[in-house]
């Protein structure tokens, strides 16, 4: 990164500012940016016009999904727990109920495939992607997400249950903290239990009273999801993760004058992240025989306020995923890099995903990085009503920036040093 700027960079205090007022206009503008609305595609297209403010011409990627999470959640452990129900006296049933649940969900999760989500109907969205070439083919690739919409709220996001259930669950509760890792496996589980029962006849009762305690995971994540579909209340999302989009937008603009001419940059806002990482998804679909593993890096942008800045080193909500360890100790040794960043370590998230994810299951290296409460392992306001633009610290997502732009600069000298070992 050795190539010398043809322009001023803007000061910090111009740049938060310029991050902040971004951020107001979008809320302002678009103030219910579910996955596949309206609002979601205006501000794509503010960003588009971002984008070509900065002189970086953009295209369109549309791709179809849900707009819900939380119906996806609803559906597949609403069938889990009717398999519960129905499997006291239909033993098969309730094992096909519960095999469809697990399944399914296995599947939607590692993205293998979409089967029960389906049934709720997909609509457009849509990925707005710019590029800063290289002059001939790139010997790197670093690809640049942050997603555009916002996540509906409910009770399940509620400090308190978050610090209980994920963060510092009773004793003997641990495993709570994969909630959804959990349900999915009892579902397994009880489609093998609803299995043996069918051949034992009447002493498959006496496994009942354990079918009903395994059943309890999936028909928590029920009705948790359920309340969070019937509020339909979207929260204004400036932090997660308009913040994010506002840091990406910075870095292309620092990074427009002096990316070396073997590095090719792409800078994508994604859609559908809330709904399950649906635009992430649809790219990673398009791009993988195009952007070829052993010279592309995927690092997601979410959340570049409300707490410390941290790198995803393990995520995935039924079969975990990491980056690669050369691209951890790359990490670690940007965050070693300064005295600035010493706040800057490794997180794993226990639910959900990030963008990076869909990458991460196709064998790219990829991380995501975030800010989070310490001490709760979640973003202040995460997912609330209150997570609006007053509630953002545009300072932050400079020195966000500034550890992204320093981790470019690694990644890039990674690179020349030769080729990079596959694990």
């Amino acid at each position: 990164m050795s190539r010398k700027s043809s322009r001023a960079r803007p000061t910090k205090t111009a740049e938060a500012r310029a991050a902040f007022d971004l951020i107001e206009r979008i809320v302002d503008t678009c103030p219910r940016r579910i996955a596949t609305s309206d609002s979601e595609r205006r501000a794509h297209q503010i960003v588009a016009e971002e984008f070509a403010r900065l002189g970086l011409s953009s295209t369109r990627q549309t791709f179809q999904f849900n707009d819900s999470l939380y119906k996806n959640l609803a559906l597949h452990f609403g069938i889990g727990t009717l398999g519960t129900a129905v499997g006291g006296l239909l033993p098969p049933v309730g094992a096909l109920l519960h095999a469809l649940a697990a399944s399914s969900y296995w599947a939607d999760s590692t993205r293998r495939g979409y089967f029960l989500r389906r049934l709720l109907g997909f609509k457009d969205s849509q990925n707005i992607l710019a590029t800063l070439p290289a002059k001939g083919p790139p010997k790197l690739r670093i690809v640049f997400l942050a997603h555009v919409d916002a996540a509906f709220t409910g009770i399940m996001f509620h400090p308190k249950l978050i610090d209980l259930f994920a963060t510092n669950p009773p004793p003997g509760l641990r495993f709570t903290a994969r909630s959804l890792a959990l349900a999915t496996r009892t579902e397994a589980t009880l489609a093998m239990t609803g299995l043996i029962r069918t051949f034992m006849g009447p002493f498959g009762l006496l496994l009942r009273p354990a079918e009903l305690v395994l059943g309890l995971p999936s028909l928590i994540a029920f009705l948790l999801a359920l309340d969070a579909v019937l509020r339909d209340e979207a929260v204004p999302g400036a932090a997660d993760n308009l913040s994010g989009v506002a840091g990406m937008l910075l870095l292309a603009a620092r990074l427009m004058d002096k990316k070396p001419d073997n590095v090719e940059l792409v800078f994508v806002a994604t859609g559908a992240e809330e709904a399950s990482l649906g635009g992430a998804d649809a790219l990673a679909v398009e791009k993988e025989h195009l952007w070829p593993t052993d010279q592309t890096v995927i690092l997601a942008f979410d959340t570049f306020s409300n707490g410390a800045l941290r790198f995803v080193d393990r995520e995935g909500e039924v079969v975990r995923t990491s980056p690669p360890a050369w691209l951890t100790q790359v990490l670690r040794e940007t965050a070693a890099s300064e005295p600035r960043f010493s706040e800057v370590a490794g997180m794993e998230i226990p639910v959900g995903g990030t963008d990076a994810a869909p990458f991460s299951y196709r064998g790219y290296p990829a991380t995501c990085l975030t800010c989070i409460d310490p001490s709760r392992k979640a973003p202040d306001h995460y997912h609330q009503p209150t997570d609006s633009p007053e509630n953002v610290d545009p300072h932050k997502i400079v020195f966000c920036v500034d550890f992204a732009e320093k981790l470019v600069e690694r990644l890039v000298e990674h690179f020349d040093r030769g080729p990079r070992p596959l694990a």
